[in-house]
């Protein structure tokens, strides 16, 4: 019975293939993908991570953000290889689709990455943090919230919050307190305009089905006939539903209609319910702010890593920026370069960025040209080791590197203080002698 409910949807989801994004949109429109994923502590599959990739169209978003809860200790204690690890998989296959991590946060075992592609880093004037945890009584942070809000050079923000709310059917209560505590992480301040506060909060929320037993949901599940009576169900008997009608949870945010089965609880492995928990929509994705629209918003039941099936949905931004935005620090071009020769580059403050917002502590990488992870670069120097020159009547900042091998690169400047970077030179090549 447990079985043939599952497989009924995931035959559902097969057949209906992943729509497009809305080609109608506007250029100026930024593309937001977002997905959560409980990954029950499982090692990383990048098959099956990069077939749910594919399938969700992500390619073609300016923005991917990436939620995971229950990262495996060995994983956050380094004993996994790097190259092995969750995010070494969301980072090869986004930077081969165009995008970078823009940023990311850690909260004990839950990791929230954000992608995007680089012309989208130029908008970003600043990436703030926050994080709230719950787990015994505050001490630890397995359950709790972290966000991160992107503040982009109009004076709006973008705000990602990821949560892994307290378990059980009767924790009820505790996850509504959880959420108020949580509520704290999304720069929801007084002196903030929420009317130019983006917010996108996801997660494995743990809201669960604590009026039907186990049996009265798989007859409940499988007697649905459309999409309609699928929300209707979830409107009746879903926790988090609830705490929204009685304003005791997210009650200033939307959430699209769910027409997806629940998510939890699944035998690893396989695509069927276990049986041993009522079938709950653990996983969500809710959002606020006028300049959002959810266009899409479903679970992908090909991917069988997990007790989970992962969530995704897709967003359009009014993002209204202009391409003009410059950077705050400008490279000279590169010249040709060869690499028997001590590298060196040149570049210049702009906008009185020094003055506002400068730090000794701020440093400068060679990255490999897509840059895919601006916290790994090849080579990097603080701007304290740096010295000035005039060239004609511009002042210019040098940075000696040592020697680099044949390749293709960038140069990027990262501010402390706005921790974010603030300059991205255009690709150069460096070649072997002879």
């Amino acid at each position: 019975e447990k079985g043939r409910i599952l497989n009924r949807f995931t035959a559902l989801f097969t057949r209906r293939s992943a729509s497009k994004w809305n080609r109608a949109m506007n250029l100026d429109d930024w593309r937001i993908v977002c997905i959560t994923y409980n990954i029950n502590t499982r090692r990383t599959e990048s098959d099956q991570i990069y077939q749910l990739l594919e399938e969700e169209d992500v390619a073609e978003s300016d923005i991917a953000v990436v939620a995971l809860q229950e990262l495996s200790h060995s994983e956050l204690l380094g004993a996994v290889r790097a190259e092995a690890t969750w995010q070494a998989s969301f980072c090869s296959w986004m930077s081969a689709s165009g995008k970078s991590l823009l940023c990311k946060g850690s909260l004990a075992s839950n990791l929230l990455l954000i992608f995007a592609r680089l012309h989208i880093f130029s908008s970003v004037d600043k990436i703030d943090s926050r994080l709230s945890r719950s787990s015994f009584g505050g001490l630890t942070g397995h359950k709790g919230t972290l966000a991160l809000r992107v503040h982009l050079r109009d004076n709006r923000s973008l705000v990602f919050a990821s949560s892994h709310f307290l378990p059980n059917p009767e924790g009820y209560e505790n996850r509504c307190m959880q959420y108020f505590a949580g509520k704290s992480c999304i720069f929801n301040d007084k002196n903030i305009d929420d009317e130019r506060n983006s917010v996108i909060w996801l997660g494995d929320m743990n809201w669960r089905v604590d009026t039907l037993s186990t049996q009265e949901m798989f007859d409940r599940l499988n007697a649905i006939a459309s999409d309609d009576e699928m929300d209707a169900l979830v409107n009746e008997v879903d926790q988090l539903r609830r705490a929204r009608r009685e304003g005791k949870a997210f009650s200033d945010f939307n959430e699209a209609p769910i027409h997806f089965a629940p998510t939890y609880r699944i035998i690893v492995g396989r695509t069927r319910f276990d049986g041993e928990r009522v079938p709950s929509w653990c996983d969500r994705i809710l959002y606020r702010g006028s300049d959002l629209v959810c266009e899409h918003y479903r679970d992908n039941r090909t991917v069988t890593i997990s007790d989970h099936f992962p969530v995704i949905a897709r967003f359009r931004y009014k993002a209204s920026l202009s391409d003009d935005f410059k950077w705050n620090v400008v490279f000279e071009p590169v010249p040709h370069w060869l690499s028997v020769v001590p590298f060196t580059c040149r570049f210049s403050f702009k906008h009185d960025f020094w003055q506002r917002s400068g730090s000794y502590r701020d440093w400068i990488g060679v990255f490999p040209s897509a840059i895919p992870d601006p916290a790994l670069p090849i080579s990097w120097l603080y701007l304290m080791t740096c010295y000035d020159t005039v060239i004609g009547s511009r002042s210019l900042t040098v940075a000696e590197f040592p020697n680099l091998s044949s390749g293709c690169y960038r140069l990027a400047y990262f501010s402390a203080n706005r921790n974010c970077l603030q300059g991205i030179s255009d690709p150069f090549e460096v070649e072997n002698f002879g």
